[in-house]
């Protein structure tokens, strides 16, 4: 009966170990796909407001983000390889309709939508990379997640004082 029970026990702590591990590894994949598509996001959109934009502060912050997400990409790529997690390599669909939406908006609009678009987007992204990288399972993902939330913090402080001119 004992060596039934061990027995029982032994595979109970196997399956739930198994369900942690996969709960985990869904967590940073989830984490990895968001954050990817934010930081590609982030770039796309810069390269319409320098393209199109008028305001010479929301083109200069265009560039930044370009500078920032274009360094941030490559933290987040090898984080997710160390990690054995596959990062997606183009936008999904609603980033890709903000693209859209900000492509069509008309010139005279063009820096505001473009400004508009990062306050919410950088208020994601600083929830996304503050909760992953307090509540998020150990491994390089959480450390780069911690790593990448100061400067997303700055870039929002920055871009809502541009929106409250």
């Amino acid at each position: 009966m004992n060596i039934v029970l061990t027995s029982v026990f032994v595979c109970l702590t196997a399956l739930c170990a198994s369900a942690a591990d996969d709960a985990a590894k869904q967590h940073a994949t989830d984490f990895a796909a968001k954050a990817a598509n934010s930081n590609m996001f982030e770039i796309e959109a810069a390269k319409i407001e320098i393209a199109g934009g008028k305001a010479d502060d929301a083109k200069q912050f265009a560039q930044d983000m370009i500078r920032d997400h274009g360094k941030a990409g490559p933290l987040l790529g090898d984080a997710a390889e160390r990690d054995g997690i596959e990062l997606p390599a183009a936008l999904d669909a609603e980033h890709t309709a903000k693209l859209t939406a900000l492509r069509q908006s008309d010139a005279a609009n063009l820096d505001q939508a473009y400004l508009s678009t990062q306050v919410t987007s950088h208020e994601e992204a600083v929830n996304l990379f503050d909760s992953y990288s307090k509540q998020g399972p150990d491994g390089q993902l959480k450390r780069t997640a911690a790593k990448i939330l100061p400067d997303l913090r700055m870039h929002l402080t920055r871009i809502r004082g541009l929106t409250s001119k």
